[in-house]
């Protein structure tokens, strides 16, 4: 059977089952698409394995910056290592030109799927999926990528080899490289002002994402778990300009108004997150971890060890500290 080639049209997320991309993955059914790409589960050829293989919108791919950042998202994933980092297995272009890239099939559901219509989670597990996406971050921020889009959308939830919940952070699809921003990645920073979802962006990357650091995921993962904790967002604006004034002010909702049963120490540590001024967080996604610990179960010690050990033995000496405040 021949490679397939891709429609372009309305019907560009249209992928016939049985098709074969790439000349070696057999199409089995679309899991997904959204204004930027499609994400196909498909089957490799000779080893029978199950994979995602996601490729851009033909329409998307005419754009040059749409696939810089694509690639940039292949090659952000495939130099992080760490159980809750999706893998990238490959990268290349289909028949029609179109670049793709193939990673490990999650199976579960996002995050974003587990909070719906305002669910809160229980206190401990809330800070057991920070805690891994903690780990995640940390062997990112240790190779000197930052994700700049860490909300629950990213963040895929299944279940590990023992059956216990594991965390993957995917889609680095708009990564930041602290110690290789140049060529054709500069001028794409260059050229956005601030790429990301806004409700859950640092106040520096609404300014300017030229301007972002390992520091900015950090705020970001601080909303995620204000929202996994009291089933809210920190910053209610009824619009999005107000949201976006309130998270340049550090106007956010006490977790004592939203939650008076949480402890008021954790109040303290995921509030640290939102402080306007970078310097006045947590030094590193370690040092949040660490804060951590008092309320997530009994292995959370061990997880916040792993992102010091991380941070601070992997990390390597070519990675260019933060900018000055």
């Amino acid at each position: 059977m021949s490679s397939y080639q891709l429609p372009i049209g309305p019907r560009e997320d249209d992928v016939p089952q049985g098709e074969i991309l790439a000349g070696r993955y057999r199409a089995e059914r679309v899991l997904g698409s959204g204004g930027m790409g499609v994400v196909v589960l498909v089957t490799h050829l000779e080893s029978g394995k199950v994979f995602a293989l996601k490729f851009l919108r033909p329409s998307v791919a005419r754009n040059p910056t749409a696939a810089v950042r694509f690639l940039r998202e292949a090659e952000a994933s495939g130099r992080i290592k760490s159980p809750h980092v999706v893998t990238i297995v490959d990268v290349g272009q289909l028949a029609s030109g179109l670049p793709y890239l193939v990673m490990e099939y999650l199976e579960g559901t996002c995050l974003e799927g587990l909070l719906s219509g305002g669910k809160r989670l229980a206190l401990a597990q809330a800070c057991d999926l920070a805690l891994q996406a903690s780990e995640g971050l940390s062997a990112a921020h240790a190779m000197g990528v930052v994700h700049r889009d860490i909300k629950p959308a990213n963040l895929h939830v299944t279940n590990g080899p023992d059956g216990a919940e594991l965390l993957k952070i995917v889609d680095f699809g708009i990564s930041k490289m602290l110690d290789a921003e140049a060529g054709a990645g500069s001028q794409l920073t260059r050229t956005q002002t601030s790429i990301g979802s806004p409700l859950y962006m640092s106040p520096e990357q609404m300014r300017s994402a030229r301007m972002v650091d390992y520091r900015s995921d950090q705020w970001s993962i601080g909303v995620v778990l204000y929202r996994m904790a009291t089933g809210k967002l920190p910053f209610d604006g009824q619009s999005l300009p107000r949201v976006c004034v309130q998270v340049l002010q550090g106007d956010f909702v006490p977790v004592a108004t939203r939650c008076p049963d949480l402890p008021p120490a954790f109040a303290v540590a995921v509030e640290r997150c939102f402080r306007v001024f970078p310097n006045e967080r947590y030094a590193d996604i370690a040092e949040f971890a660490a804060a951590l610990v008092p309320f997530a179960s009994p292995d959370g010690h061990a997880r916040a060890e792993r992102c010091r050990e991380i941070l601070h033995v992997s990390r390597p000496k070519t990675l260019v500290p933060p900018p000055p405040d």
